[in-house]
């Protein structure tokens, strides 16, 4: 069902946007409604700006037909636009004057013999309704033969979801003129813009290439293209862009400055030095090397009065400032050499630094955005935006730069430290070990050794696939070393509760309580596979550090999920809500991640499949891999049904290991010139070669593994054809329960935004149902619906059918699923140790009146009856 409430809104991508060349206004359509007396007789629309533009007729034959549709301005003639290049040439008065005329007229278009589907509605008045956007944001597929109409409104729904800074839904309109008329250049270079504003940078490289030969006397657009290969290109990017840029109709200068940013200025400016010699500057930087900050600002301060225009002196003034920890200050100076010369990528640079270390992220990155930009070599602007997006949870563009900042500077340890995390934060855990191992190693020769804060994440990295005693043996190194260190007691804790062991786990967490009692993480992971009694002393002990005042948010937010789970256990329902509540809200203002993003990215994978005929497209390659994917809502039993079928001795158990959304992502978005139903076959096979290959070795040799990853909901079209012999299992369970099961959690930083507040929490669910009906209509029989209630009611029976959707013979050792060994990555840590229950089963009774504003909309959208 589709909500009443949008779910757009800007992105977190806005703030990081800003390009370097002036951006020309797309192509806007003027609209004037024809009458003949009290006959409507249609609707003129032209192009202000597409060169040799000819109007555009949209008849209306009568009012009926005329509220078919929805459209795009009010009436008449809106200001400020030319007239058509057909005006005064009788063409278009000769159609007018056709009272019974069917026909759009456009040079060298046909009588397409019918008004275009979806266009305008008159209102009673005679004037048109503005409601163009909501008209294309609801039409879930366009007609097989569009006609030019529809390009024109759907192009005019482009610009003005733009001008409303809604890039992801900009981006599906302009697509979708570029699917349907490959040549129409602004649509194409609009597409490039868009992906590049949406940190999609190798996407953006192919559009920019096709909107140039198109348009290739247009500057913006080489300039567009300079940037994306700048911020994501490879060598081979670069390349094509240089041979394209020889014979380019732009001036002189632009190719000369385009050229250099390749060439010689690749890895750093040419500054403007305004008049000082080179030997006073060297002087000056030699005294910031020496660490005598004061003094060099001095001299820079005295040299600006004297050179103004010197942007190179006003940076070192600006690198002093910082070094004495006067931010705003130095932020200042590193304005005003922007100022003095927009190309100095060292400036960009060292004001994104300081506002990095203030943790003004979101600033830092729009800051360091251009100086990679400028200097696309350049090792300290690379790092600083790569660290920017992935602390932003931009995870794949971060990566992609830190490994061009890894491969220019080898030798540079924190890279990568910078790349794993990056990597780790993305899912993929095994980049990550790969970074970490080779600074391990690296460090363990040194005299330093391996800091703990590296051991840490190593650990983590190789505990995720599935290394754990290498991951065990670096926690005790750590321990060794510092004993009482709480990151590493928690860990080990922690390791020990997904194997089970939860006497030895509760006996280490309680170990760093007694040492660190502030710890709100602690108790809050000990609440876990910790079930309170009415008279355990630490439910009191929580509550009254709860209530200090001299505990910071991060603990404050952990002992409210700690109490709040206590006091459900012990039934002191009224109270529950009051820590839980403010455990919520204090994670969502923490939360690094948009719920608005979270939301977008679902719909515009759903408008990206939504064109693609499932029935007809084929991979190039056949793939017999067989993998098993187990998928759903967060808290929805996904981890029961994956070890009922990783009980069966011919399964592998994989938990969840995040590669497939991230293979999936090629066919979201079309190559230009390809409509958008028609994927391309390789790009399809390659997703099944790269996931098979991924999983090849983590388990070498296995036929069936289970891949729990959550987001896989969203791509099974995809997977399917990819990969036809994988199987598909979506676990459902009452909303009312999953999402409260979610609210009571915590998750990692960077993930499931949308999870600590109620009405969002409701607003997930009703894009993860919209998402699951577009598999239900085009692919219903490529997966298995589970249902958690039927499941618990009725285990064997359930349990045999889900066996049997998966392929596989039956084996009695799927029922016992709850005694099998081994490690289980879950927040339901204890409940996946026991036999199947139905007690979590209408959980959300108990706090009806609490949850009633996620109940009310869960109601409203008809996802729960009661």
């Amino acid at each position: 069902m589709v909500s009443r409430r949008s779910s757009s809104g800007a992105e977190p991508e806005e703030l990081l946007l800003d390009s370097l060349w002036s951006e020309p206004q797309p192509d806007r359509i003027t609209a004037m409604i024809v009458s003949k007396g009290a006959n409507r007789l249609g609707l003129i629309l032209w192009p202000s700006m597409q060169k040799g533009a000819r109007c555009l007729r949209i008849p209306c034959m009568s009012n009926r037909e005329t509220e078919a549709a929805q459209g795009i301005s009010s009436a008449g003639m809106l200001p400020g636009h030319r007239q058509p290049a057909c005006a005064g040439s009788g063409r278009c008065r000769e159609a007018l004057n056709e009272p019974a005329s069917r026909h759009l007229h456009r040079t060298g278009q046909r009588p397409c013999g019918r008004s275009a589907p979806g266009a305008f509605r008159f209102s009673t008045s005679g004037g048109l309704e503005h409601s163009l956007a909501a008209s294309f944001r609801t039409r879930r597929m366009p007609p097989s033969r569009p006609q030019p109409a529809d390009r024109a409104f759907a192009h005019e729904a482009g610009v003005r979801l733009l001008a409303e800074k809604k890039f992801r839904e900009a981006l599906t309109e302009f697509l979708g003129v570029a699917a349907n008329n490959p040549e129409h250049a602004d649509a194409s270079f609009q597409v490039a813009r868009l992906l590049l504003r949406t940190l999609r940078f190798k996407d953006s490289i192919a559009w920019f290439r096709h909107a140039a030969a198109l348009q290739p006397d247009t500057e913006q657009v080489w300039q567009g293209w300079a940037e994306a290969v700048a911020l994501g290109g490879s060598k081979v990017d670069r390349r094509g862009f240089l041979a394209a840029l020889k014979s380019a109709p732009v001036s002189p200068q632009v190719r000369a400055r385009l050229q250099d940013r390749f060439g010689s200025l690749r890895k750093a400016s040419r500054p403007r030095l305004g008049g000082v010699p080179s030997k006073v500057i060297a002087g000056l930087a030699a005294g910031l090397r020496s660490g005598d900050a004061a003094a060099v600002e001095a001299k820079a301060a005295a040299l600006l009065r004297k050179a103004p225009r010197s942007a190179v002196v006003a940076c070192i003034l600006a690198e002093a400032l910082a070094s004495q920890d006067r931010s705003d200050d130095a932020i200042a100076s590193y304005q005003r050499a922007i100022k003095l010369d927009p190309d100095y990528a060292e400036a960009y640079g060292g004001a994104g630094r300081v506002l990095f270390n203030a943790g003004r992220i979101r600033d830092a990155a729009k800051a360091l955005r251009p100086a990679v930009i400028l200097a696309p070599d350049g090792v300290p602007g690379l790092a600083g935006l790569g660290a920017s997006l992935s602390r932003l949870g931009h995870h794949q563009a971060a990566i992609v730069l830190l490994e061009r900042a890894s491969r220019l500077d080898r030798k540079d340890a924190r890279l990568f430290i910078e790349l794993g995390d990056a990597c780790a934060r993305h899912g993929d855990h095994d980049a990550a070990v790969e970074a970490y191992a080779r600074v391990s190693t690296r460090a363990a020769r040194s005299r330093n050794g391996v800091s703990v804060g590296l051991r840490l994440a190593f650990a983590d990295a190789l505990e995720n696939v599935q290394r754990s005693a290498d991951a065990l043996a670096e926690i005790d190194q750590v321990l060794k070393d510092a004993p009482t260190h709480a990151g590493a007691l928690m860990f080990k804790a922690s390791m020990l509760q997904t194997r089970g062991d939860f006497d030895e786990a509760h006996d280490l967490f309680r170990s760093v309580i007694e040492q660190h009692p502030k710890n709100g993480d602690a108790y809050r992971r000990l609440m876990i596979s910790h079930k309170a009694t009415r008279d355990d002393p630490i439910v009191d002990k929580m509550i009254d550090l709860f209530e200090r005042t001299d505990i910071g948010d991060e603990d404050r937010m952990n002992l409210g999920f700690a109490v709040a789970k206590a006091l459900e256990d012990t039934r002191d329902d009224a109270r529950v809500f009051r820590f839980l509540g403010e455990a919520n809200r204090i994670a969502d203002e923490l939360s690094s991640v948009s719920a608005e993003q979270r939301f977008s990215e679902i719909a515009e994978c759903r408008e990206a499949y939504g064109r693609i005929d499932f029935t007809r497209t084929r991979a190039a390659a056949e793939n017999s891999f067989a993998p098993i994917f187990v998928t759903g809502l967060p808290r929805s039993g996904t981890t029961l049904v994956e070890q009922i079928i990783a009980a069966h001795s011919g399964v592998e158990s994989g938990g969840e290991l995040g590669f497939a959304s991230y293979f999936c992502r090629a066919l979201q978005v079309e190559r230009p010139g390809r409509p958008g139903d028609d994927p391309d076959p390789d790009v399809v096979a390659g997703i099944g070669r790269d996931y098979s290959k991924a999983i090849g070795r983590r388990f070498p040799g296995a036929r069936h593994v289970t891949d729990k990853s959550i987001y896989t909901f969203e791509h099974i079209g995809a997977l399917k054809l990819a990969l036809p012999n994988a199987r598909f299992v979506v676990v459902r369970r009452d909303p009312r329960d999953n999402l409260f099961s979610i609210y009571k959690s915590r998750f990692a930083q960077g993930t499931h935004g949308y999870a600590y507040d109620l009405e969002k929490l409701a607003r997930y669910y009703d894009e993860f149902e919209r998402m699951i009906g577009l598999w239900r209509e085009r692919v219903p029989d490529w997966f298995h619906e589970v249902s958690y209630e039927t499941l618990v009611a009725d285990p064997e029976e359930e349990t045999r059918r889900l066996i049997a959707a998966c392929g596989l013979d039956w084996e009695d050792a799927c029922l016992n699923f709850h005694e099998r060994a081994g490690r289980v990555q879950t927040l339901s840590v204890f409940q996946v140790r026991q036999p199947i229950t139905s007690a979590s089963v209408k959980g959300w009774r108990r706090f009806e009146a609490d949850l009633k504003p996620m109940i009310d909309i869960l109601r409203e959208d008809g996802h729960v009856a009661e």
